[in-house]
């Protein structure tokens, strides 16, 4: 698995065969496939309106000095869904 942006000049090499033994698949996606333009306007309206629920999938919240524990406790499986807050 990759994920993130590539460099202009990235390359890889894939064994070809894999894809038709083991039936892989490559799929790329930027934002997600998402429309920033017309989707992130629609989902703050969302969010706002309270239709979107975003709130209850924070299991915790940390003060900016707190990064390395969210880190740690993220690396460490304790918390997969903790939000650094900039306050």
């Amino acid at each position: 698995m990759a994920v993130g942006v590539a460099g202009v000049k990235d390359t890889t090499s894939i064994k070809m065969l894999t894809f038709s033994m083991e039936e892989k698949t490559l799929t790329g996606s930027y934002y997600g496939s998402a429309r920033p333009r017309e989707d992130f306007p629609r989902l703050i309206s969302l969010y706002q309106g309270g239709r979107l629920k975003l709130d209850e999938l924070i299991t915790h919240r940390y003060r900016i000095d707190e990064a390395p524990q969210a880190f740690d406790d993220l690396a460490q499986g304790r918390n997969a869904r903790g939000m650094i807050v900039f306050d």
